[in-house]
């Protein structure tokens, strides 16, 4: 006769339960991440076609894919040049945690306000008046407003094209083209680059612009 009283749990459900009571908070980047791969369609799919790519180059979590928006739609190996250019982009953290080194990088200072290279208009109006330091930083104020991260990885690229800039690098993503989408999400809710079906979310935009960082 089975003894139903002494069965134990099986390891695999003791596993997952342990797992999933100690798995830690994402910080920015990784809600971001985890977010942007729920949304299904459209640029997720992409970004997980070209990250499965044979022979694509790897940089951090998003494949390296490194392309400009249009050159990231079309899916064409040939548009994409990490070593050129990416070789001096990386994520908002870099760029928090070494913000002395910033006018020397990039010529730009971190108490800069946000209002003074992006409009904070509609939903990101309260923005206005806080750094791009600050940004960086994600407050708790910061993240009730910048809620898809778009304004957290806009400053970042932004930041990235200055400082591929006067490094004498052509840059994948330069700065008029990460005002262009900025200013296109805030106006409409959602950024639509040539190429693309439809229009991006702001946690596909926030995802995409991560593809251009080591």
């Amino acid at each position: 006769m089975e003894d139903h009283e002494n069965r134990s749990i099986p390891a695999t459900e003791t596993q997952a339960a342990q797992e999933a009571n100690e798995a830690p908070q994402l910080d920015a980047r990784g809600a971001s991440r985890r977010r942007f791969t729920r949304a299904g369609a459209g640029a997720a799919g992409v970004i997980l076609t070209l990250h499965s790519q044979p022979g694509m180059a790897t940089y951090g979590n998003y494949g390296g894919i490194c392309a400009s928006p249009s050159g990231f739609m079309s899916i064409k190996t040939a548009s994409h040049n990490p070593k050129n250019s990416c070789s001096y982009n990386h994520s908002y953290t870099y760029w928090r945690d070494n913000h002395k080194s910033w006018r020397s990088r990039c010529g730009t200072r971190p108490e800069t306000r946000f209002n003074e290279v992006l409009a904070a208009r509609n939903a990101y109006h309260g923005l206005k008046h806080f750094t791009l330091l600050q940004i960086l930083q994600q407050s708790k104020e910061v993240r009730a407003i910048d809620r898809s991260f778009v304004a957290l990885q806009c400053v970042t690229a932004l930041l990235n094209a200055r400082a591929s800039r006067a490094a004498g690098i052509p840059s994948v993503l330069p700065e008029d083209k990460v005002v262009d989408i900025w200013d296109e999400f805030t106006i409409k809710g959602s950024y639509k680059p040539s190429g693309s079906a439809r229009a991006w979310s702001g946690l596909e935009i926030s995802a995409y612009l991560q593809t251009t960082f080591r």
